[in-house]
């Protein structure tokens, strides 16, 4: 099991949201290098993070790699590829230019809360051991 450092790459998320958590929980669990933490916006960790950028946590996934922050449509073309494995193939989303990319990213981020409502994916985050509290 890796540590947290503040130079871990850290997935910040909508801690209220369903879909998000899935989400969550879908990274830890295929992160074959163990090193990708979670955590939720309203969290310590969350909150010094972005303080250090403009940006809302309750329109985009936030992805810290590197000391450098991405998000939207970025933010998942880089968790899945250092997810690894399959998950590459989402490099081709660098085909696609960002403004499209990012229209599809926040369509689907409007609708999110509506797309699932089994609240037992909050759970099962915050048990795994790397979500960051």
């Amino acid at each position: 099991m890796s540590k947290y450092t503040k130079n871990s790459p850290t997935v910040i998320i909508d801690g209220d949201c369903v879909f998000c958590n899935y989400w969550g929980n879908y990274i830890i669990l295929n992160d074959s290098s163990k090193s990708i933490f979670v955590t939720s916006s309203s969290s310590k960790i969350g909150i010094e993070f972005l303080e250090k950028t403009d940006i809302n946590p309750e329109k985009t996934i936030l992805f810290l790699l590197n000391n450098k922050y991405y998000s939207y449509s970025d933010a998942v073309i880089k968790i899945a590829l250092k997810l690894g494995g399959w998950h590459n193939v989402f490099l081709l989303g660098y085909l696609i230019p960002k403004k499209i990319r990012n229209f599809l990213y926040e369509y689907i981020a409007k609708r999110r809360k509506k797309i699932m409502t089994n609240a037992c994916h909050i759970q099962d985050l915050k048990n795994r051991d790397r979500f960051i509290s």
